[in-house]
């Protein structure tokens, strides 16, 4: 029996795609995929069911130890190749915000060369077929550690699963609308250390943000909160609100400290926590601030 004419239409459209992708295309054929699997804020309860579903079909896991005690029972046996951040925060045990000159200069070309390693690691599973998962805490494109790895890579061997953020699980803790709110112009997410600088003295961009009527969201933003707030002080009222969600999203650890730009280092400083927090600044804190927003509008 001859073929029929559609069968040879069908391998001819087939052709010409194969022949219309470029290298990278036709490679990532029959090749592994490297996941970033955005987890969530705290576990599984976060987790999306996009992100447990990815990482039980996996063939190789990358995560710290914390989260492969976390999510266990969704990788259950399958190998875990290393720790992403062990010697990306440290050197040689020591925590890289304590290092002095000479070992930062020595850190960060021992950083680059942990991380080249692992990716070599990394892309040849890739070319044995195998499907490889990055475990990255919150939504891994807000400052997420694992674009350390991701920029290696060629987009055609990439998968970035989306994840709840902090942020979402602090907003939702808080129980306020953070847009509409108010007058509110905008929301802004960021860090002491991109807004102003490392030592926070630098507060042009802060006093120019100030004209604004705005929701301010701060990531790291608890271990030099006396500076932070001496600077805060110098721009803002007094009275203007603040909110600090320890632990977001956690069920055993989440809490909030409230208070206003006068008066929250104090409480802060009396606090043990100085890293788990996110910070909020604004007066969507106030009020009802959605049915502000409409009555203005």
């Amino acid at each position: 029996m001859k073929p029929k004419p559609q069968f040879f239409f069908v391998i001819a459209v087939m052709v010409a795609l194969f022949l219309s992708l470029s290298p990278s295309q036709v490679a990532a054929w029959g090749r592994g995929h490297f996941y970033v699997i955005g987890t969530g804020p705290a576990g599984p309860q976060t987790a999306t069911l996009q992100a447990l579903n990815t990482i039980k079909q996996m063939d190789v896991i990358i995560s710290s130890d914390k989260h492969v005690k976390l999510f266990a029972e969704y990788i259950d046996n399958k190998s875990v190749l290393f720790d992403p951040w062990t010697g990306f925060w440290d050197y040689k045990g020591k925590s890289y915000q304590k290092l002095s000159k000479e070992e930062t200069a020595r850190f960060k070309v021992e950083r680059f060369r942990i991380r080249d390693k692992r990716v070599e690691q990394m892309k040849l599973l890739l070319a044995e077929g195998k499907n490889v998962g990055l475990l990255d805490s919150g939504n891994p494109c807000l400052f997420g550690p694992s674009h350390w790895y991701v920029e290696s890579f060629d987009p055609e061997d990439l998968v970035i699963i989306p994840g709840m953020g902090c942020d979402a699980a602090a907003m939702a803790a808080l129980g306020k609308s953070v847009i509409p709110a108010h007058e509110t112009r905008f929301v802004m997410q960021t860090a002491p250390m991109f807004l102003m600088d490392s030592e926070m003295k630098d507060i042009q961009l802060l006093k120019d943000i100030s004209k604004y009527p705005v929701t301010m969201i701060q990531y790291m933003a608890l271990g030099k909160s006396e500076k932070l707030f001496a600077s805060l002080g110098k721009v803002y009222p007094a009275d203007m609100p603040c909110a600090v969600v320890y632990w977001a999203g956690d069920p055993d650890r989440q809490r909030i400290v409230r208070g206003t730009v006068a008066d929250m280092e104090k409480k802060l400083a009396a606090d043990k926590e100085n890293f788990m927090g996110l910070l909020f600044i604004g007066r969507f804190l106030e009020g009802k601030p959605y049915e502000a927003a409409m009555k203005r509008r």
